[in-house]
């Protein structure tokens, strides 16, 4: 009897995985427990074991392929046995898989689309509803086989549009919005509909930033020696230090501090935790541990979740200030910028001093701006006095 696999849900709010790289060939004798495939999410990649013994007779859904979960992306035989003449999409929904009809000439026949006679429903499959969705693929206008609208025919109807020549000023590449990318745009909107954001914005001389850098032996990174100093600062505000639960404001003991990094696959935060009591020594160790398992694909799910207070530099892109979006449901987010010579008045005297800003953005319902305003300054006493 064949045994379906399919897509798993590895976390409450997982919805789809992108299938990173199947560890095994179509055709080879698998072991129950051998490694099989590395399923990346929004949060991390994990590596699957083969849930039987049995051939890998079919692998349906290729490294790359964007998968909902529950999705039935293999198929195991045992030996001798034939494959199915059909093969359920989904392990709760049973879809015939059709094909076009060919004629002697070669042209296709029986194909239509989504403008049904007068009182016909036509029949579309969840999956390739959603899959439209993510393509932007209008469903009207996809051509199809058999008696319902499958995956493989919204497929070819996004293919067909992208191969279709478009006018010289019109150009361009598309491409689906889809894993990390998907996920970013989802939670940027919802923290853009969700939260009343207010940014206040503060210049910090960074000499004493810079020179403790200079002085550090191996060399510790900005972003740790700045989540040690908003750590300090959070410690001494807590209420920064929150997140809204329903009707109820949290406020943590724990400081874990989110560093966004940016990798080819999109953005990604890892947290250091327990910043408050750690060494930035220790914190520097674990820091370059997390950044290299994001950009490797090897991220767990603890590297990327359990932060209270996150951190964004574009310092290093030159970018002198900004306006983060506060990763949900925490309540603030410290935007980084460049540190740059600029001419500052001291003692009735223009001198030049290494300045950077910083601008925080926070959810003005769980904090007033005159509360984040000292926290702020706070982070600007810490960094310039080196009082961490």
């Amino acid at each position: 009897m064949p045994h379906y696999f399919a897509m798993p849900k590895l976390g409450m709010d997982m919805t789809e995985g992108r299938i990173a790289a199947w560890l095994a060939d179509e055709g080879s004798w698998i072991k129950a427990g051998q490694p099989l495939l590395e399923i990346e999410t929004d949060k991390a990649t994990n590596e699957l074991e083969a849930p039987v013994n049995g051939r890998l007779a079919r692998i349906i859904h290729a490294a790359g392929d964007q998968v909902a979960c529950g999705t039935i992306i293999a198929v195991f035989l045992d030996e001798n046995e034939a494959m199915p003449a059909v093969i359920p999409q989904s392990l709760t929904e049973y879809e015939t898989d059709t094909s076009e009809s060919v004629n002697e000439n070669g042209s296709e026949m029986g194909k239509r689309n989504l403008a049904p006679a007068p009182g016909q429903r036509i029949s579309i499959a969840p999956s390739a509803r959603k899959l439209a969705d993510e393509l932007g693929v209008d469903l009207t206008e996809v051509e199809f086989t058999g008696d319902h609208i499958n995956r493989a025919d919204v497929q070819r109807a996004f293919d067909r549009k992208k191969t279709q020549p478009v006018s010289p000023d019109l150009e361009k590449i598309v491409k689906p919005l889809l894993g990390i990318r998907k996920v970013t745009a989802e939670r940027m909107l919802a923290s853009a509909n969700a939260t009343a954001r207010v940014a206040l914005n503060i210049s910090v001389d960074a000499g004493a930033l810079m020179d403790r850098r200079k002085a550090s032996d191996p060399k510790v990174s900005y972003n740790v020696l700045i989540a040690k100093a908003v750590c300090v600062a959070l410690r001494k505000y807590p209420y920064m230090n929150a997140r809204l639960s329903g009707d109820e404001i949290w406020e943590f003991k724990t400081v874990n501090i989110g560093i966004a990094v940016q990798t080819e696959q999109g953005l990604y935060v890892p947290v250091l935790r327990d910043v408050d009591r750690k060494q930035i020594g220790n914190l520097q160790s674990e820091y370059l541990s997390l950044v290299e398992r994001v950009k490797s694909g090897k991220s767990t799910s603890s590297d990327l979740t359990g932060g209270t207070f996150t951190i964004s530099n574009l310092g290093e892109e030159h970018i002198e200030s900004f306006v983060p979006v506060i990763n949900l449901p925490e309540c603030a987010i410290l935007g980084v910028g460049a540190i740059l010579p600029r001419p500052v008045v001291e003692n009735a005297n223009v001198v030049i001093r290494n300045m950077m800003k910083l601008t925080l953005v926070f959810d003005h319902r769980l904090v007033d701006g005159k509360p984040a305003g000292k926290f702020l300054y706070e982070i600007k006493e810490i960094l310039e006095k080196n009082d961490y």
